[in-house]
Parts: structure tokens; C-alpha cells; sequence
């Protein structure tokens, strides 16, 4: 084994060396976290129990502990967790952790002259990948450290952009400070940078709108005015003061690379750096149009972990954005299209016009698994956690909502649908009626194991391993079942659409009439192997083996394919487009 480091500025991350260490289940990264946010003091074991279960620990606690701490030694090392009487500590120098060479960044950008301290900023921030911590956002054991993290690395943004702005970069930074207050409206020195590079950039009237947008929001918000600086900034501008004549612009060193990362991380770099930073792939939108059926074409090269827009019309790929370490589901709606990752427990927002990131989310779970909109929040399924989160668009996620007792193996969260009244989730072999208003589980009802969740036509439908497709009434929660076992050894993925179910019956993808139940099968091409679905745009889409998107045949259209490549992972539509993730991992 390598040298071992550990990422926290972001979602927490173990590297051996390059090599990205799988941490299995939200308990022992927690755990780990813990440990590392101690700096190699010793814990005791009531003390991670306490945090690990929120004080409401199960009787098999300790054994659970034991557990992790042995599954932890195994991954990372017998060496680096030691037993020190009743305690536990990680074995770790701070040089080992991407915070601490964060922190020796910015001092040593200090005593540097102007150039050369802009690029050393740069590196420095270079290091994020997303909110620190972003697993652990609603964490108690992990907020002190949050806050003094995200206040650095703000201040570190201020004090590039006071650099770039003096060194002739104010035309390059209007974008990038426009976001910046939208996130902090009541940080003024940010407000005070966007009015000089608005007015250095021969906006004048954009500049002084700037002015009255922030003290609207000081006055708003805390009932106060602008600090004298702002102030004094605005009369500057009306009186075209010299003061605020731009300098030339000098060359910053690796400008052209800033926030860029090295080549082999830049799938989680953040977009903007913002607190709430976002992976952005910096790849060429390829536009491939494909004759109807063929499989000839060439596929595209699409890194992993991206998502793709793909204008439905013409088949042809009009964006592709970075999403993290592990895009698993994606849900369109409430101004956005949301991207679950598994590997990161965030979840990542994408303009739906441009397919752009707009900014990333920690969910607060475990190994995400599904997600859904509706009811004005973005509702997502923790997985092996046991929980849900939900999001609101403007305040972000509250913290993970418990569906049950916590017990030493919870019941995994794979699935969640929303229909006009509830929101409705699987948990281990129950599906979970949840009021939308008060999030609390209002009865459940036992289906087998799932293998897929949705709702439309007045009913909610499960799949399950035993190839049953249940009909549920969504008030009485009686259930009709429907044998498929004639048609395939797995049933999975169903989707409603133009008032039918559809669902993979592997290889085959029937059509269920929602009343009788009784399955026509849809002619799929020869060698598909669906394994998930959508519809949208009159049309039912498909991800296969082999990289391939598939708008399957209809009795006026025949099948028509787009090759990707790569491992596609989710499906989904909305916004006029069809959008596609490409995952790293099977």
C-alpha cells in the first residue's frame, strides 16, 4: 500500500496514492471521519457511539464499532487505527490531509508579490471539489470544522479576486462574482468587487444597480446600510473617480489553468469558487446524428462520471457536464435537473437550458440510489443509510429523514416516487407511504424485495426479485400482483407513460395495461439489453450494453440509437431534452 491521504475539502475522500479507496456504508465513513477530524487523538469508544448514533445507539452498538473499526484497518491499513485502551485513534499526519495543504497555500501566497500570490491562490483553491465535508453537512461532530473551512476558503476567494481585480482581470471576473453574491448577498467586500469590475468593465449603470441591489439587501435583511466603504465605492462612481481607472492587465502564472485541477481529478473540480462548488468537465460538446436503426456509428467520447443533454429530435449530444464520482439517478423539474451520486452523497443541480452545472449539494446520506421531484422539494434516497433527504431548491438539504428504528443493519432506501398526494419509498421489503408536509411515514405494506418503484394511472407500481409487478391503490394500499416470471428472470425499472406502464422484463421491455395488467411486448432491437428507462418527448428511451441510448420502435417510428460509450448509469427527461449520466463503475 501507498501513501494514504485523506480529502475533506469536499466529500470525504481516501486516496492510496492516485488510486481512490472504496469507503462501503455511511456508518464507517462517518466513523473515519470522526477519527480524522480528531488529528490523531484518541476517541473513546462512548464517544463514537454517542456520535455515530445520534445518542439512540442499539444494543449491538459496540459490536457494530468493532466492526468498523476492523473493516476500516483492513482497507486503510492495519497501522492506521490503533486500540488505545477504550479508544480508538487514526494514525495520521496533517500533511496527509488536503485541508492542512489548503491552509500552507494561502500562507505561503502571503508574502508574495501580486502575481505570483494570485496563482498560489489558485492552486490553493484548485483543492476543492464541493462543500467540505459535504456527506456530513447536518452532522454535529463535523460543523465546527465546516464553518472554519468554508470561511477560509471564502476568504482565500476575496483575496484572489482583490489580486486578479488589481492586476487587470476585472473583465474575466463579472460572471464569477455575480454567482459569488447571489450565494453571500450579505458579504459586502464581494458586493464591493462586482461594482468595480462592472465598472471597469464599462458598465457603469450595472455597477451602481449593484450598489442599490445590496443595500436593498442589507436594509432587508439586517436593517442596516452599507458600510462607508460601499459608500464611499458608489460616490466614486458617479464622479468617474480616477481611483477606479483599470490597471493593465499582467499575466497571471497558470492562469489559463485556473481551478483546473491535475488531469486525473478533473472530473470533481468545482465550477465556480463558491462554498458551494460543483465538478465541471471541461469536454467538447459532440454532436452526432445517427441513422434510424444503425449500429455502425462510432461512439462518442464521453468521460465517466458526466451528464449528457441530448436534443430528443435529431439524437445529437448537446452538452456534457461533470457530476462527481458516481451519477446513479436524475430527476427534471422545480427549475433544474438533479443528478444523485452515490460515491459523494451529494447531489449535483444542472441548468436544464445549458446543461450546466449550477451547483452541488450534500445530501447528508449514505450510497445514494434514486431520486424524485415533487411537492416543491427534491426528495432523495439514501440507500444503504436508511434514510431520505429532502431539498429545498433555495435553502438546500434539511438533514436525513429516519423512516424507522435504526438498527445495526438498516433497512436500505433503493427507491423513492412521487405522485399528486405522497412521496413513496421502498425500505428493505416495504413500501413507505411518507406525508409530503410533515415527512412522516403514515403506513407501510410488505412487497418482497424491490427491484423498482413508480407511480401514474391512480396507482403506485413495484417490481420485485420474485418477477412480481404489484398494483397498489395509493389511499387503501390493497395490492393486485402480476406474475412476469413467464416473460424473464428479472423485472426491474418501471416507468408510466402516455397512460400504460413500462418496464424491463429482461431482454424484453413490455407494455402493462394499467387496468387488466396484462403485458404486450414492445419490439426491442436485436442485442439491446435495457437497464433502466424513461419517457418523455412521446417516446420511451432506453440505456443498454454498450454505451447505447435507444429511443425504442413505436408502430409510426422505428428504433433509433445514439452509441455513447462507457458505462451508462441513469435516464431521464425533461426540459426538451433527454439526459443521460455516464458512471465510472458498473
Amino acid at each position: 500500500m501507498g501513501r494514504i491521504s485523506y480529502l475533506i475539502l469536499g466529500p470525504l475522500e481516501v486516496r492510496d496514492d492516485e488510486t481512490a479507496i472504496a469507503l462501503s456504508g455511511g456508518q464507517q465513513r462517518k466513523l473515519l471521519a470522526i477519527l480524522l477530524l480528531h488529528g490523531g487523538e484518541a476517541v473513546s469508544s462512548d464517544r463514537l457511539v454517542d456520535e455515530l448514533w445520534h445518542g439512540e445507539p442499539p444494543e449491538t452498538a459496540a459490536k457494530a464499532l468493532q466492526g468498523y473499526v476492523s473493516s476500516l484497518r483492513k482497507q486503510l491499513g492495519q497501522d492506521k487505527i490503533e486500540t488505545i485502551g477504550s479508544a480508538y485513534r487514526l494514525s495520521v499526519a496533517a500533511t496527509d490531509i488536503d485541508s492542512h495543504r489548503f491552509e500552507q497555500l494561502l500562507a505561503e501566497a502571503r508574502p508574495l508579490e501580486r502575481a505570483p500570490a494570485a496563482a498560489k491562490l489558485h492552486e490553493a483553491l484548485a483543492l476543492w471539489r464541493g462543500p467540505a465535508l459535504a456527506d456530513f453537512a447536518y452532522e454535529d461532530f463535523a460543523q465546527h470544522e465546516i464553518e472554519r473551512l468554508e470561511e477560509l476558503h471564502l476568504s482565500g476567494i476575496e483575496r484572489r479576486i482583490d489580486l486578479e481585480l488589481a492586476l487587470g482581470h476585472h473583465d474575466d471576473l463579472v460572471p464569477e462574482l455575480e454567482t459569488l453574491v447571489r450565494t453571500h448577498p450579505l458579504r459586502e467586500r464581494l458586493r464591493g468587487f462586482l461594482m468595480i469590475a462592472l465598472y471597469r468593465s464599462g458598465r457603469q449603470a450595472d455597477a451602481l444597480n449593484a450598489y442599490q441591489d445590496a443595500r436593498r439587501a442589507l436594509n432587508d435583511d439586517l436593517g442596516l446600510e452599507p458600510n462607508d466603504e460601499l459608500q464611499g465605492l458608489q460616490r466614486a462612481i458617479l464622479a468617474h473617480d480616477n481611483s477606479l481607472t483599470a490597471p493593465p492587465r499582467t499575466h497571471i502564472p497558470n492562469a489559463a489553468e485556473k481551478h483546473q485541477p491535475p488531469e486525473s481529478h478533473r472530473l470533481r473540480r468545482p465550477l465556480l469558487a463558491t462554498a458551494t462548488g460543483l465538478a465541471i468537465l471541461a469536454a467538447a460538446t459532440a454532436a452526432i446524428t445517427l441513422g434510424l436503426g444503425t449500429s455502425k456509428a462510432a461512439p462518442i467520447v464521453v468521460p465517466p462520471n458526466s451528464v449528457l443533454r441530448i436534443d430528443p429530435g435529431g439524437l445529437k449530444v448537446k452538452s456534457i457536464q461533470g457530476v462527481g464520482r458516481g451519477p446513479v439517478a436524475i430527476a427534471v423539474g422545480l427549475g433544474g435537473v438533479w443528478v444523485a451520486d452515490a460515491e459523494d452523497s451529494t447531489v449535483t443541480r444542472l441548468d436544464p437550458v445549458t446543461g450546466k452545472g449550477m451547483d452541488t449539494i450534500g445530501a447528508g446520506g449514505g450510497d445514494l440510489n434514486d431520486i424524485a421531484v415533487g411537492f416543491g422539494f427534491v426528495w432523495v434516497a439514501n440507500g444503504n443509510d436508511g434514510t431520505i433527504t429532502k431539498i429545498d431548491p433555495h435553502l438546500g438539504a434539511g438533514p436525513p429523514i429516519k423512516l424507522g428504528a435504526q438498527t445495526l443493519a438498516p433497512d436500505p432506501v433503493f427507491y423513492i416516487a412521487i405522485d399528486s398526494q405522497y412521496v413513496w419509498a421502498t425500505r428493505g421489503n416495504d413500501l413507505l407511504r411518507i406525508n409530503p408536509v410533515t415527512d412522516k411515514v403514515e403506513h407501510r405494506v410488505n412487497i418482497g424485495t424491490p427491484t423498482g418503484l413508480a407511480t401514474g394511472g391512480g396507482s403506485v407500481w413495484v417490481t420485485t426479485e420474485s418477477r412480481l409487478l404489484w398494483r397498489i391503490n395509493p389511499q387503501t394500499l390493497s395490492k393486485d400482483p402480476e406474475s412476469l416470471r413467464a416473460l424473464s428472470q428479472v423485472v426491474q425499472a418501471p416507468v408510466f407513460g402516455r397512460g400504460s406502464l413500462w418496464l424491463i422484463a429482461f431482454p424484453h421491455v413490455p407494455r402493462i395495461d394499467p387496468t387488466s395488467l396484462n403485458p404486450a411486448l414492445l419490439p426491442v432491437p436485436s442485442g439491446l439489453q435495457p437497464r433502466a428507462l424513461a419517457w418523455g418527448s412521446g417516446s420511451l428511451w432506453s440505456i443498454g450494453n454498450g454505451g447505447r441510448l435507444t429511443r425504442l420502435a413505436t408502430a409510426s417510428q422505428p428504433a433509433e440509437h445514439l452509441y455513447i460509450g462507457g458505462n451508462l448509469s441513469a435516464v431521464a427527461a425533461g426540459e426538451g431534452a433527454i439526459w443521460v449520466a455516464v458512471s465510472a463503475t458498473n
